[in-house]
């Protein structure tokens, strides 16, 4: 089986620093064309990418990576008999598709159905409702929430045992967050080893104290992207209200689709969400969001020319947070401009990127 090296290096010295480390062909640097070209033609949307041809340059798989990365040195015995270890199937109405997601033991992509996996971090495993049966893991096995589909917060916090009081005051019932008439709940995605959690965390620590004392409790609870216990342990200390327990986390991190941390999700009790971006709106408007969100409200849009686009800068006046309207380069790597800026003129076309809409988050249901 031949494999060719097709580079995304800035530069020569960098292509032959990477070269030098693999045992097989590459396109040579100076044929940059020849390389995009390729990239064009088998759209490949992101790097690593390894591409499978069968001898009449028919595509075996466009997922390699995760193929090496599931069965190791078996995928490319596969891959020579002209075969792909992954395999799929149709789905049956209403049944959910997990996209990109593969079945750790028949390597189904995606994975249809059911899906089941293990909480804690150290285990990288997803398995069907079929191989659910034949599971033998070290660790219980958990069954994962569709983000497309909407459950009670009873469903949502079946994977949690238990919650840990403030203060190391033992254990409290996972049900006590939606007990005595609260109307929604604050979910704090953070980790001790992430400056932007650091500095917000006392904020929210001062606005939920603020909250409390004003008659208007506010039900939060903690949920750790930290990478130990100790750690989890020394953060958590820091807060006054619960947290989830280690490496029980997964279900709730997946369904809500977290994608960055310091991440505050505010939920109603009947499952819609008010907010995905709590953090900006405590920046914004301090302990009155805390105290909307008791009521189960929504805080208002601000209008275009006030809205903070949280760690955003813009790159050319660099102004800290966007606010107002945001323009990005699609050309440019990670570029973005504020509306000042855009009215000076780019070299490429910008485009507008539309405030981010909470009501978006309940279209599913």
């Amino acid at each position: 089986m031949d494999i060719v090296f097709i580079s995304d290096d800035e530069n020569q010295a960098e292509f032959d620093k990477y070269f030098k480390e693999m045992p097989w062909k590459a396109i040579p640097f100076s044929e940059r064309e020849r390389s995009l070209k390729l990239g064009e033609i088998f759209k490949v949307e992101s790097i690593p990418s390894l591409i499978v041809l069968s001898p009449s340059s028919d595509t075996l798989t466009s997922h390699g990576v995760e193929e090496v990365e599931s069965l190791g040195i078996e995928a490319l015995h596969l891959w020579s008999q002209g075969k792909s270890p992954f395999w799929m199937r149709t789905p049956n109405e209403g049944e959910p598709v997990w996209n990109n997601i593969v079945c750790t033991q028949c390597h189904m992509r995606p994975l249809v159905g059911r899906r089941y996996g293990c909480s804690h971090q150290e285990c990288n495993i997803n398995l069907c409702e079929a191989c659910m049966s034949k599971n033998t893991h070290k660790h219980p096995l958990v069954e994962y929430l569709f983000p497309e589909h909407r459950y009670s917060l009873k469903q949502l916090f079946a994977s949690v045992p238990y919650l840990l009081a403030p203060n190391n005051e033992g254990q409290l019932e996972t049900n006590s967050l939606w007990k005595n008439g609260v109307k929604s709940i604050g979910l704090y995605f953070s980790a001790h080893w992430c400056p932007p959690c650091r500095e917000f965390t006392p904020q929210l620590v001062k606005f939920y104290k603020e909250a409390q004392d004003s008659g208007h409790p506010f039900s939060l609870v903690f949920l750790s992207s930290d990478r130990d216990v100790t750690s989890f342990d020394e953060y958590r200390a820091e807060m006054p209200w619960p947290a989830v327990p280690f490496n029980s986390l997964a279900v709730l991190e997946d369904y809500f689709q977290c994608l960055g941390i310091p991440s505050l999700i505010v939920i109603s009790t009947d499952g819609n969400i008010l907010t995905r971006h709590g953090c900006d709106q405590v920046s914004r408007k301090g302990v009155e969001a805390l105290k909307t969100w008791v009521k189960g409200e929504k805080l208002p849009r601000p209008p275009a020319d006030e809205f903070e686009w949280s760690h955003i800068s813009c790159d050319k006046c660099h102004m800290t947070s966007i606010i107002g309207q945001r323009y990005h380069c699609s050309t440019c790597s990670n570029y973005d401009l504020c509306s000042a800026c855009e009215k000076k003129g780019h070299e490429h076309p910008l485009q507008l990127i539309p405030q981010p809409n909470d009501d978006d988050d309940n279209e599913h249901s």
